[in-house]
């Protein structure tokens, strides 16, 4: 479909008020009237146009020209203007209503360092609990285990840094050393009775476990989008 807008060209070097034309663009043409008379008529791919503040400069058969029209936002969205001024860039904006277009809200991700604090709390709550529990059963069964939480919380306070960082690894780490620690819960928590100064300390370990977890599922770090 061809659009017909009213323009006027001055050639390159012209300080005069330029030649009124009917600009008519279509079936990737541009053509310039003025009355009757063709002033121009090229194939856009053949010709080169940027837009300029106010207009078009246009390079065709080595001449070199402004064009300035009724509408530019109709004849840049008809041509395929590819780089446009920052005033065109706004108004092509404006005539496709971005405001009225629904667009899915997406959960906010947590910021990268708000994601490395929480895992560093995380990280230290383990390390609490692993000290914790060498001092709760220092002889027995504990001893298998708190210097493993002992480290898997030190690692957690270092991934947090990592995370700091914005390492695209981060998210990587930190999911194996959860899961890692996760692991070892299990296992020293499963078939044996504790007393009370075990589970204070297990209630730690297992705090920083859902502070980790929670840093993960909540976006933080990296998470891809």
């Amino acid at each position: 479909m061809a659009v017909e807008l009213d323009g006027n060209v001055r050639m390159r070097g012209d300080n005069g008020p330029g030649v009124r034309v009917t600009v008519v663009v279509g079936d990737r043409r541009l053509r310039l009237m003025s009355g009757d008379e063709v002033v121009g008529d090229w194939l856009v791919s053949d010709i080169g146009i940027n837009a300029l503040q106010d207009g078009f400069k246009i390079r065709a058969e080595g001449e070199e020209f402004v064009l300035r029209t009724s509408d530019d936002v109709a004849l840049a969205e008809e041509i395929g203007v590819g780089t446009a001024s920052p005033r065109l860039a706004r108004r092509l904006a404006a005539r496709h209503n971005p405001e009225d277009r629904t667009v899915e809200s997406e959960p906010t991700p947590i910021p990268s360092n708000l994601a490395a604090i929480g895992f560093a709390v995380g990280g230290a709550l383990i390390v609490l609990g692993g000290v914790f529990l060498d001092r709760a059963d220092p002889g027995r069964g504990g001893f298998q285990f708190w210097l493993t939480f002992v480290i898997g919380g030190v690692l957690m306070v270092g991934v947090s840094y990592v995370m700091s960082l914005g390492s695209q690894y981060a998210r990587l780490i930190a999911t194996g050393v959860v899961v890692a620690m996760i692991a070892t819960f299990g296992f020293a928590v499963s078939g044996r009775a504790a007393d009370v100064d075990e589970l204070t300390s297990y209630g730690f370990i297992a705090g920083g476990l859902v502070v980790g977890v929670a840093v993960l599922v909540s976006g933080g770090p990296n998470r891809p989008r």
